[in-house]
């Protein structure tokens, strides 16, 4: 598999890990969202700014977190790394 793939399958896997712990596979709810921001960039992320952050995924205004939201946050992660 190439590097490019492989980094995809890792976001969709990562995604899946910590959804199916809330019991499904296919969202998050806003409080497991707001634990995995501040285990995953806890080094990155001020904690003030984790709830506007969640605002932000949040677009569809259901109080969960899908795979378009989350690939929103790994978006925006990926261009300020860049």
């Amino acid at each position: 598999m190439s590097h490019f793939l492989d980094s995809v399958s890792t976001i969709i896997t990562v995604f899946h890990q910590h959804a199916k712990e809330d019991g499904d596979q296919s969202k998050f709810n806003r409080r497991k969202m707001k634990e995995f921001i501040q285990k995953e960039f806890a080094d990155a992320i001020v904690v003030s700014t984790i709830d506007k952050i969640l605002q932000f995924l949040e677009w569809d205004g259901d109080g969960e977190i899908d795979f378009n939201e989350f690939l929103l946050l790994v978006f925006r992660v990926a261009k300020a790394c860049y």
